[in-house]
């Protein structure tokens, strides 16, 4: 009986086994599943910032005199071991100055600019840029700015603003910071209308402010402060200074958010390092300033007090 059982069993289980090891049946190949292939894309090239022969980074300023063609290739040609081609554009007013920066702030076509405190705050304000420098005097009591004064003739009988009102104000010009731009401030602080003033007289520089309030032949007008300290006696004793400012920046450069701080860096470098070594040539272009590196938030600050604190 178990040899009968065992017989079927392996006659059952034999075809199993044989088809389990024997030759193997031809298989269909398995196919991988095929990925597509995305579109590549355009080469995009990465543009390269201001600074290079063919791109030079352009900086807008009112230089202190009228610059030669020979003292603006001196000046570019300081920043040749830097790394960072330098262009002067010689602005014809603050405004413009301004919006040439605000119109060039991206990396590849930035534009650095000198700007006064009022300039630098506008600036910021619309995101233009920050301060990387600052002028400065130096004779060891190092002063970044001036303050502005307001002066009227005695006979006026008031230290009010309003006495502009039907009165002779004189100026240098639209552009100027301490005689037109700070009084300007000022007028809006109360509310007083321009348009009343009977005249706007431009005269040649500051003392000549001074001389016609003197004189009578202005009946008011700003001026910087230092100015005023430096008077004769008998000139002090015929005006009244009806208001006072705070301290107001020489010069601020400015540099927009898109330019690498490399090139920042070296701006700073080169002008603070021209500012000893090349005095004759850097004061056609600042003046009897020297130049002082300043974090943007100091500066900010700086210029904020010359805006939004009340005035004297």
């Amino acid at each position: 009986m178990f040899k009968r059982w065992h017989t079927i069993i392996v006659i059952f289980l034999l075809p199993l086994l044989v088809a389990a090891c024997g030759p193997s049946a031809p298989q269909a190949t398995a196919r991988p599943t095929q990925t597509p292939f995305s579109t590549p894309l355009p080469w995009i090239s990465t543009p390269m910032p201001a600074g290079t022969g063919d791109n030079p980074l352009r900086m807008a300023i009112l230089p202190a005199e009228d610059l030669s063609d020979d003292q603006i290739t001196e000046f570019e040609s300081l920043f040749a071991s830097s790394g960072v081609a330098v262009q002067v554009v010689v602005a014809e007013s603050e405004s413009d100055a301004l919006k040439l920066l605000c119109s060039n702030t991206t990396a590849e076509h930035a534009v650095v600019a000198w700007l006064d405190g009022i300039g630098y705050v506008s600036a910021y304000g619309r995101l233009c840029g920050q301060a990387q420098l600052l002028l400065s005097t130096g004779d060891g009591d190092t002063q970044f700015g001036e303050r502005v004064e307001l002066i009227i003739r005695p006979e006026l009988g008031t230290q009010q603003i309003s006495a502009a009102e039907g009165r002779t104000f004189c100026r240098v010009g639209y552009d100027d910071s301490y005689s037109w731009r700070i009084p300007q401030l000022w007028f809006a602080q109360v509310d007083f209308d321009i348009a009343a003033i009977d005249t706007l007289e431009d005269v040649e520089d500051y003392q000549s402010i001074v001389d016609g309030v003197a004189s009578d032949t202005c009946d008011l007008g700003a001026v910087p402060g230092s100015m005023v300290d430096a008077l004769d006696e008998d000139i002090a004793e015929a005006i009244i200074v009806a208001k006072t400012s705070p301290v107001l920046p020489y010069g601020v450069l400015v540099v927009p958010p898109g330019l690498p701080q490399q090139h920042r860096d070296a701006l700073s470098q080169v002008l603070v390092d021209a500012s000893g070594s090349h005095q004759d040539l850097m004061s056609a272009f600042f003046g009897d300033y020297e130049i002082q590196t300043v974090d943007s938030d100091a500066a900010l600050f700086f210029c904020l007090m010359s805006l939004a604190r009340r005035t004297k």
